[in-house]
């Protein structure tokens, strides 16, 4: 029988993996298997899941304030990790999630890709449109003192036959411009060749994500 102590000992990080507005998390799936293996972690994955055609970004955010709650009993000890990728990043940055009411902040060390600008996802994607950089900044805030980011940034672009973007420009991955994914506050920026939709398969973007939730 474990005693509690042993318990704490043995038990594994928890991480909460948020994805993009589209692929229903297909891309977030690399960095879920690597991060919970032996050779990237290995932590306990936690597949968040929002519902992006009926919730604005504020009824995920609290879905996913349920969630934290839920497993902050069990993790006292140990801080509580984040993988996000685009809109995920998003609802992971509302100010919500670090109302001082919790008494602690929930996330000492979290990754993301920039959020995409997205063409279809109903309620999510009209109130996306709505905001622009400045105002989500305003909206969502800086992350707390001792929240540790890194932000992963794709730089190659894919053919799209309807925008009137270069696809040569490294500056932008086919989706949002790289100068577009800063955000207020201290962070590590990153940038991988690879677009948005794949830069969280990119053996790069794992092995950054290995050695920067260590």
């Amino acid at each position: 029988m474990y005693s509690l102590a042993s318990q704490m000992v043995v038990a594994r990080p928890s991480l909460v993996t948020i994805p993009d507005l589209y692929g229903q998390g297909i891309q977030m799936l690399p960095a879920e298997v690597f991060l919970g293996s032996s050779f990237g972690g290995p932590f306990n994955i936690l597949r968040f899941r929002y519902n992006a055609q009926k919730q604005t970004l504020r009824e995920s955010a609290e879905d996913l304030l349920e969630v934290l709650h839920s497993i902050k009993p069990h993790t006292a000890l140990e801080p509580c990790f984040f993988v996000t990728h685009g809109y995920g990043a998003l609802v992971l940055r509302n100010r919500k999630h670090f109302d001082p009411s919790t008494g602690r902040t929930f996330a000492r060390g979290l990754s993301w890709c920039q959020p995409t600008k997205a063409w279809r996802a109903h309620v999510a994607r009209d109130e996306l449109l709505t905001l622009q950089g400045v105002d989500l900044d305003m909206r969502l805030g800086k992350l707390p003192h001792l929240t540790r980011a890194l932000i992963v940034a794709g730089t190659r672009a894919i053919p799209m036959p309807w925008t009137t973007r270069p696809v040569h420009d490294q500056l932008w991955d086919g989706q949002i411009a790289v100068a577009e994914t800063q955000m207020p506050g201290e962070y590590r920026h990153v940038t991988v060749g690879a677009p948005h939709n794949l830069v969280m398969m990119h053996p790069a973007t794992l092995l950054l994500l290995r050695d920067f939730l260590a």
